[in-house]
């Protein structure tokens, strides 16, 4: 008897040290696939893959939540955001369920870099808030600091730079106060940045370099590309091109290096300003078609491995269906041979098919409308998609216009590409506000002409040397693209006419915008207290010529009221399209 369970025993011990294996060396393809984030994307992709391979087959939970994260976030460094996105969610769905809250931090933190790689701001701040509010539990101190340099980093990207500094100040009091100087470089750069829009080129540098100074002694090299893209830049701006020039060229190896292919595009734009200021066409034409042929493929492989993932999941739902449907059929097999049996079973076999059915029925139906909703989802992804890539190409026009506007010596000419390119803006501006939207076919058109009024009087600063003040009201309205974008070319042309001819003798220029519903139409004033013009009906000019085909378009009464306090031009539309 002892002899037959001597080898139970020793075969029990036997499996439970070859799973105490297995799950030890999950572990350690985990921790490599990590390790290498910042220097071989593709290997750290195949070692998570092979971890989350044994975890499944092990039912090794954790094992398999780590795998999940590695591959999220490595993804999200190669530039496929929405793959990254799902591996997040399927990552935090298990870390709820281990409940291990610190790593759940972590995923929240990150999924909401990822919302931000996709434009989608108040999805990042959700997730960055709920990052923060586990950390604060949990007294993760570091992990604390890692968010509040990610929030911030969105609060730049929504013109909060204050709110940005705040985060990024905090931040660094932690790292020093924890005695943790490998997270400072983020920080660092970060502040750099906000310097940078700020003008303060000589601090922003400063900055970049201690940024530098600490990815480098860390070996993170994918952050040092982003040190060594701002330097280059501020140099741009302090016409120092050579080092200017120096600075990108280290940013685009390491970039390449790395397989940061969303790094890689800024850098060669970078590069094209740089060659072209030093005369290099050739060069910078190159940099210029490298950015635009990245910025397709980063485009073109994104959004394959999403659609891939989508139609994975229609197939999974069919299969379903039909495994459901046959076994309903075997059911319905078994309850008529049952009925020819037993007779009295009959009715309670009936009345038992009926409520099957209808369940049966209710259940295909609510995966149909599932389907339906996917599709349609899909859809808007897509549509929101084109309007980034037309944004895009609007972009890549104007740059060339800039291109060509610099290598001529017409006044006139370069004037004309002046107001071919602000024309282009306001365009180029609808589709970034359709695609950054929740709602891609309606344009909020209050903020969309505060922000190209501003862009306007921000471009004109220089030439009028004066400060220009706006005031806006216009109500909160929905419209479709083909209303905006009219009015939107009307008010880019009559506030381009305002700075470039009215204020030279106004010590205080100002420009009023109005857009108001009133009676069923819509009433668009512009205004401003400047020298005053001639009728606008009697003008030969492409700029009247463009706001009177507009005004026709809109179905729009155009008037227009001229005095010593400055221009007055009203708008009454009759054809617009209003959208919830």
């Amino acid at each position: 008897m002892t002899r037959f369970f001597l080898p139970l025993i020793f075969a029990f011990t036997a499996c439970s040290i070859f799973a105490q294996k297995n799950i030890a060396g999950i572990d350690s393809l985990n921790f490599k696939g990590e390790a290498l984030y910042a220097n071989d994307i593709e290997q750290s992709i195949a070692i998570s893959t092979k971890a989350l391979k044994l975890a499944k087959e092990a039912e090794y939970q954790s094992g398999e939540a780590f795998a999940y994260m590695n591959l999220a976030v490595a993804n999200d460094i190669k530039g496929n955001s929405a793959v990254a996105t799902s591996y997040f969610h399927q990552a935090i769905r298990l870390f709820e369920l281990e409940k291990d809250e610190e790593n759940l931090s972590y995923c929240y933190s990150q999924l909401g870099v990822c919302y931000f790689s996709q434009y989608q701001y108040e999805n990042a701040d959700f997730y960055y808030r709920k990052a923060i509010e586990l950390c604060k539990k949990n007294n993760l101190e570091i992990d604390l600091a890692d968010v509040l340099v990610n929030q911030g980093i969105t609060f730049t990207y929504q013109n909060k730079p204050k709110a940005a500094e705040t985060n990024f100040l905090e931040a660094i009091e932690i790292y020093k106060r924890k005695d943790y100087p490998e997270g400072l470089g983020a920080a660092y750069n970060s502040l750099a940045k906000i310097y940078y829009d700020e003008r303060d080129l000589h601090k922003a540098i400063a900055y970049f370099e201690k940024s530098a100074a600490n990815f480098k002694e860390y070996r993170s090299d994918f952050n040092l590309i982003s040190s060594y893209n701002g330097t280059a830049n501020c140099y741009i701006d302090l016409k120092d091109y050579q080092k200017a020039e120096e600075y990108a060229l280290k940013s685009l190896k390491l970039s390449q290096q790395t397989g940061a292919m969303e790094r890689e595009v800024f850098v060669h734009e970078t590069l094209s300003r740089i060659y072209f200021a030093l005369g290099d066409y050739k060069k910078a034409y190159e940099s210029l078609n490298a950015y635009t042929v990245l910025s397709d493929t980063i485009f073109t492989q994104e959004k394959s491995d999403a659609l891939a993932e989508m139609q994975a999941r229609f197939e999974v739902k069919e299969i379903k269906l039909k495994q459901q449907a046959e076994q309903e059929n075997h059911q319905l097999q078994l309850i008529i041979l049952l009925a020819i049996i037993f007779i009295v079973v009959v009715v309670s076999a009936l009345l038992f098919f009926l409520f099957r059915n209808k369940k049966r029925i209710n259940a295909l139906l609510e995966q149909k409308y599932l389907m339906t909703q996917a599709n349609l989802e899909q859809k808007e992804f897509m549509m929101a998609e084109v309007h980034h890539r037309v944004k895009n190409n609007l972009q890549i026009i104007s740059a060339i216009l800039d291109l060509q506007s610099r290598e001529l010596k017409d006044p006139e000419s370069i004037q004309l590409i002046d107001a071919s390119m602000n024309r282009i803006n306001a365009i180029s501006m609808i589709h970034q506000k359709l695609y950054q939207s929740e709602n891609i076919r309606a344009v909020q058109i209050g903020p969309y002409l505060a922000e190209l009024v501003n862009d306007l009087i921000t471009h004109f600063k220089r030439e009028v040397n004066k400060e220009i003040y706006l005031n806006s009201e216009c109500d909160n309205l929905n419209l479709d693209i083909e209303t905006a974008l009219p009015i939107g070319l009307i008010v880019a042309e009559l506030v381009m006419n305002s700075c470039k001819y009215a204020f030279d003798k106004q010590e205080n220029p100002q420009i009023s915008l109005s857009l108001k519903m009133q009676d069923e139409k819509l009433v668009l004033i512009v205004a401003d207290n400047g020298n005053g013009k001639s009728n606008m009906n009697e003008g030969t000019h492409f700029g009247a010529k463009l706001i009177r085909s507009m005004a026709r378009k809109l179905k729009a009464e155009f008037s227009e009221t001229s005095s010593e306090k400055g221009l007055r031009t009203e708008l009454v539309i009759t054809k617009y399209n209003l959208l919830s």
